[in-house]
């Protein structure tokens, strides 16, 4: 009787187990210990301070710098340029949310609101040299904080089409590459090596993704990990301050690209080239990875 009473204690356990494991599947949970998809849809766990007042390279007019406090070990780095005629504050939402989930993030002004796609790239890069050059500094908040070898760059329209010419040129001292809605004409970026991730609106009139966007992504090489998703209806600014509705879809694709190919956490790779869900599709009206 006791054996008996112990083999069907044993089997409820296992259904139990097996019972919390499909639920947690289900509703998305990260495997191995990362944040879930929801939990990339919003402000991270890591408090975050900004700062100013470093020293200024001459590729860019000023930055801010947006960091995590209290993790545990050092973090990876993110240089973001603003598009044509716009400033940091038009997308300053990225460095916010980014550092809340673990990252230092460089977000710049250009040295003229018109510099073009090649001058955007050189910015970003340094602005990545920026970030190195803070963890070096003793008097930095950064200091000793980041991980040299784990950059990436991020940009907007020709800020994206700078961080497309950063990948190809500097991708020997780069990790990834997000640019959201590129503007960058007769691009071939056959010789981006990094892991790029390119976010297109469907409906952007300013760099119609059939010149630029969709574009960019096929002249990327096979070999290269890439991924582009295009936004159903979405416009030139699908990724900026004022596209708040956008930010939670979005920031969780970019948030799972950089724990993927900047911390080489294998848990987001499903995520990213796996299966989508379904209530994520409908928001795309293309999708290639």
């Amino acid at each position: 009787m006791l054996q008996n009473l112990q083999n069907r204690y044993s089997r409820y356990l296992l259904l139990l187990f097996t019972v919390v494991w499909l639920s947690a599947c289900a509703s998305g949970q990260a495997p191995s210990g990362g944040s879930s998809p929801e939990e990339l849809t919003r402000n991270g766990p890591y408090e975050i301070r900004s700062y100013i007042g470093f020293e200024y390279p001459a590729e860019y007019l000023r930055a801010t710098i947006y960091y995590p406090l209290n993790v545990d070990r050092p973090v990876g780095g993110i240089a973001i340029s603003p598009g044509f005629t716009q400033l940091q504050r038009h997308n300053n939402w990225w460095g916010a949310r980014l550092a809340s989930h673990g990252y230092a993030v460089l977000v710049l002004d250009t040295n003229d609101l018109r510099d073009r796609p090649e001058q955007r790239a050189e910015a970003l890069f340094a602005g990545i040299r920026t970030l190195r050059q803070e963890n070096a500094r003793g008097e930095s908040p950064l200091y000793q904080q980041l991980d040299n070898d784990r950059m990436a760059v991020m940009g907007h329209s020709m800020g994206g089409g700078g961080a497309l010419l950063a990948a190809q040129k500097y991708g020997d001292q780069l990790k990834a590459a997000i640019p959201y809605t590129p503007w960058q004409p007769d691009a071939d970026f056959s010789g981006i090596t990094i892991p790029t991730l390119i976010f297109g609106g469907e409906d952007d009139r300013i760099a119609p993704v059939a010149d630029h966007a969709r574009i960019h992504f096929d002249s990327l090489p096979d070999t290269t990990e890439k991924v582009y998703l295009e936004v159903a209806g979405g416009d030139h600014f699908i990724a900026n301050n004022q596209s708040g509705h956008l930010h939670g879809m979005l920031g969780k694709y970019a948030l799972a690209w950089l724990k993927l190919h900047l911390d080489g956490d294998e848990s987001y790779r499903d995520m990213l080239y796996g299966n989508m869900p379904t209530s994520d599709r409908q928001q795309f009206s293309r999708v290639n990875n």
